[in-house]
């Protein structure tokens, strides 16, 4: 970072980022070396011989070759790895040693283009037989190796590189006028009035994602819809990017660098005890202000069971792909419910009605096994895709008197153009709220569902399907995951005039999906489910406009090479885990200043330096409804647990599942993790739910609480367990208050923790704390202190 400058351009490539391509051609260049060098020294030539003489001269010719290209790339390598990421002065010789390894490339093509020639002339008559093998090996191996550097120019290549190098020669004598104290008459680049180089540069790039959209949705069509969508995402794209001088390898290096930024962070935050925070668990701060899902008869179980049941509705709208991942005999289960010729064994007919699934319906055989959870009847599946247009289905549950509208996640390049339309549009209510915003291809997608289902009076056949049952009675339930969470979200909000009872369940929605406004409406019947540090409920304009000033704020600090950087994330390299400046971090014990530099970065609209970015003021977008977070509890090996069944789940050392009710505003931060994608998973998603649901069954983890709920985080173990005790034990006439979370106490270098989990919904508890349940029941303030 920057791109290195080479031919007055631009190039999507860092000095530093030729340490391994020199390396790896230093590596090959020395083998050819060594064996070229063997057969000279080691063979007879008789050079009488014309074919003979002119293989040595080639041969000869090839060593010295080598021999200059590897000094170049010994030189190549030692320059790369001078100095930090941002430190390019002491790297700024490398474009001329690329002149020379150029130079260097066009000598080895001429004396390719020559060894041709003698294979094609010499190579069945000339009388030695090894040598010609090798001579054979050694041209074919240069071709690839020149292949190699010809597609690797390809991949770098910017197509706005010179209009960049121009753009930025201008900023620079704006800035030399300024220090002399000349006066400007060309606005700056950093003034939201943009001048016409800049606007020739963001037009260049957009021209160049647009292709990009083309070239890697080429098999999608070339139709009006697809090119406008090309259009919109390239101006996304382009407008985020803009004045971003990175290169692909700084973005890997910025989230290392990220990852152990945010996790000194949070050990600090814990050790500091700064906002109370108890601990961190799934990236989530631990805080008397916590709520924990009250998981009781009389509490939030039965809502927390009707998520676990819709999940599978949700996981069934994959059809057969999920189907296989999931069950390891899942074809041979297949092959009894194919609708088709080859199988006619295992023909079920039935009235439901099966919209461009594959000839032997394999989607919709994988999608009744998969809703086996109950008494389901599908009335209608619908597996076409297009851009915003997503598969769905509706099928009558009549175990919880329910007609289920299930929609599915990103499966295909085009839902990923619909994923990828994130810009907020308004929704198409009457009468219009301009306020109310949600993301745009989801809205699409939205629309498209409650047009079909009206057109073709979907939802009022599966209501008279089956009278006497009581299906015309029966309520209406939306779900999704993925993108099918955020579209059956803003479905939701469209059909809720219609059916003022129907509910949602959003499992891992994403972040940049509905206005405040729609989303405080949303939660009095959506309830989204989100795992663990999932990536995609922290993913949205705004978000990735913080995630990009973060990077940059990560990759100021660095000090260390970028190699070193990279390297040290992976576990097998000898390096030491920890880079330079996050040790430092670490060992000065002080996260303020890095704070204060997060913050500095995600506030300022325009940062004036080279390395920096203007941010893009977005609407803020947030995930749908009510929001239960599943979070892992990780046990240390110093870990007390004051109840047997705790120690009997931890002596596995497995991680601690636990539901918490979080706001909107909680998921404003993307957490880089290795679990950011796993977490999202709908198959993980469904293990998750019953791991919380068996976790509650093994440990009993609900406990009656004597004890108000302003017990000090200091209370000693003994005091809690005589609590809990007497809570257990003591007259019905006491009072039950809700613990919301729990005491952490550290005594002996060990931590102790206790969970107590009680009857939310109970009236006295309310009486005891109004305001036990309030983080339920309404909005999430977005001004909280952020840790």
């Amino acid at each position: 970072m920057p791109g290195i400058v080479v031919f007055r351009r631009r190039w999507s490539v860092g000095s530093d980022d030729l340490v391994v391509p020199g390396a790896f051609l230093f590596v090959l260049h020395l083998i050819w070396v060594t064996v070229l060098g063997v057969l000279l020294g080691i063979l007879q030539w008789d050079r009488s011989i014309m074919c003979i003489f002119l293989l040595w001269e080639y041969i000869l010719g090839y060593l010295v070759l080598f021999i200059v290209s590897m000094v170049v790339e010994f030189s190549i390598c030692f320059l790369a790895t001078r100095g930090s990421i941002l430190d390019t002065a002491k790297r700024a010789p490398m474009q001329y040693i690329l002149y020379i390894r150029l130079f260097l490339l066009l000598v080895e093509a001429g004396w390719l283009c020559a060894g041709v020639t003698w294979i094609t002339r010499f190579y069945q008559s000339c009388p030695v037989d090894q040598v010609k093998d090798v001579m054979l090996g050694l041209v074919i191996c240069n071709w690839c190796v020149l292949a190699f550097v010809m597609v690797t120019v390809w991949c770098t290549y910017d197509a706005a590189g010179r209009s960049w190098v121009k753009m930025k020669k201008y900023q620079r004598s704006m800035r030399e006028a300024e220090s002399r104290g000349g006066r400007l008459h060309y606005k700056r680049s950093g003034s939201r009035s943009r001048n016409w180089r800049q606007r020739k540069v963001i037009r260049a790039y957009q021209d160049s994602w647009d292709n990009r959209c083309r070239l890697l949705f080429c098999c999608m069509g070339n139709s009006d819809r697809n090119r406008n969508s090309f259009a919109d995402i390239a101006k996304l794209l382009s407008d985020f990017f803009r004045d971003l001088d990175v290169v692909p390898s700084d973005v890997i290096a910025g989230l290392v660098l990220l990852r152990k930024f945010q996790k000194i962070e949070r050990e600090l935050i814990v050790k500091q005890k700064k906002n109370d925070t108890y601990e961190f668990l799934s990236g989530v701060p631990v805080t008397p202000r916590t709520k924990f899902l009250s998981l009781t008869e009389d509490g939030d179980l039965g809502h927390f069971q009707l998520a676990i049941h819709y999940m599978h509705f949700a996981l069934a709208a994959y059809g057969w792909p999920m189907f296989l991942v999931n069950h390891s005999t899942g074809l041979c289960q297949l092959c009894t419910r194919l609708r088709c010729t080859c199988f006619p064994c295992g023909n079920h007919e039935d009235e439901a009605t099966i919209v461009e699934d594959n000839c032997c319906q394999c989607n919709y055989a994988a999608l009744r096994k998969m809703v086996e959870v109950g008494e389901v009847e599908v009335i209608y599946a619908t597996f076409h895709v297009d851009v915003g247009e997503t598969p769905f289905f509706v099928a009558l549950d009549y175990s919880k008197r329910k007609v289920v509208v299930s929609i599915r996640g990103t499966l295909s390049m085009k839902d990923v153009l619909t994923d990828l339309n994130a810009e907020g549009e308004v929704l198409p209510l009457t009468p219009p709220k301009d306020d109310w915003l949600g993301h745009k291809g989801m809205v699409q997608a939205a629309e498209y569902i409650r047009k079909k289902l009206q057109e073709e009076n979907i939802i009022a056949r599966a209501l008279s399907k089956d009278p006497s049952r009581g299906t015309d009675h029966f309520g209406l339930t939306l779900v999704g995951h993925s993108l099918g969470a955020g579209t059956a979200a803003i479905l939701a909000i469209l059909l809720r005039q219609e059916y003022p009872d129907l509910i949602c369940f959003s499992f891992a929605p994403p972040g940049g999906l509905l206005s405040m406004p729609a989303q405080q409406y949303s939660q009095e019947f959506t309830t989204s489910v989100v795992v663990g540090k999932d990536v995609v409920p922290r993913i949205g304009l705004r978000q990735m406009e913080s995630l990009r000033a973060d990077l940059i704020n990560a990759i100021k600090r660095s000090v260390d090479p970028k190699w070193k950087t990279i390297a040290c994330s992976v576990m097998c390299c000898g390096c030491s885990s920890t880079p330079t400046s996050a040790a430092n971090m670490e060992a000065g014990g002080c996260i303020s200043e890095y704070q204060r530099d997060k913050d500095l970065a995600r506030s300022q609209a325009i940062v004036p330096t080279d390395s920096s970015i203007a941010l893009t003021l977005h609407m803020p977008l947030f995930p749908p409804g009510r929001i239960i977070h599943v979070v892992r509890h990780h046990p240390n090996k110093g870990e007390k647990k004051y109840e047997s069944r705790w120690r009997q789940v931890l002596s596995k050392r497995e991680p601690v599942y636990q539901a918490l009710w979080a706001g909107p505003c909680d998921f404003d931060e993307v957490l880089i993790s290795p679990v950011m994608i796993q977490d999202h998973m709908p198959d993980n998603i469904l293990k998750a739910l019953n791991k919380v649901s068996a976790c509650r069954d093994r440990t009993g983890t609900v406990l009656d609480v004597n004890a108000p709920t302003n017990t000090p985080a200091n209370a000693s173990v003994n005091a809690v367990a005589d609590a809990t005790k007497d809570a257990a034990d003591g007259p019905s006439s006491r009072t039950s208050y809700q613990v919301d979370v729990t005491t952490y106490r550290k005594a002996s270098n060990q931590r102790h923790v206790l969970l107590h989990h009680e009857n939310t919904w109970k009236t006295r508890g309310r009486d005891a704390d109004p305001n036990a349940d309030a983080y339920a029941t309404t909005p999430s303030s977005c001004h909280e202190t952020r840790l």
